[in-house]
């Protein structure tokens, strides 16, 4: 149980940055210590391969987390609808297939998230997350 709150603890103590000034670096940071404070680790950020980027790629004990950030701003709440085509959805999987051959060992359970995050005015935010698709094992 100790060992719970430590790592409980260590995610809310996640230091921050430079605040960064263009909102597709701010929304990719919002993102990643979302996603810190519930216990992921960050594993790559903006890996490339031949066919393009994922944004980030997280993990804890029990699967990978392949993560499309998209960040808006204004005072209109953005749709997750228009977020992401099914061509991108096409590409990120494939993608998520070339990261975990890298490491050809037992298969390993992962899931692609889209996280939007509404940068509105007055430094407030707000971070809307999704799974794209259901959990698969690698």
């Amino acid at each position: 149980m100790i060992f719970a709150l430590a790592e409980r603890i260590r995610g809310w103590l996640m230091p921050a940055p430079f605040w960064p000034t263009s909102p597709w670096r701010r929304g990719e940071y919002l993102a990643r210590r979302w996603y810190h404070r519930r216990g992921y680790h960050l594993l790559a950020r903006n890996w490339r391969h031949d066919h393009g980027e994922i944004d980030l790629i997280m993990a804890n004990a029990r699967e990978v987390v392949f993560i499309e950030v998209k960040a808006r701003a204004g005072d209109q709440e953005p749709s997750m609808a228009l977020a992401l085509s099914p061509r991108q959805s096409r590409r990120l999987t494939h993608l998520a297939r070339r990261y975990l051959q890298q490491w050809p060992s037992e298969p390993v359970p992962w899931r692609f998230d889209l996280v939007l995050v509404w940068l509105r005015r007055k430094g407030k935010h707000r971070i809307i997350q999704a799974p794209m698709l259901p959990r698969r094992r690698g």
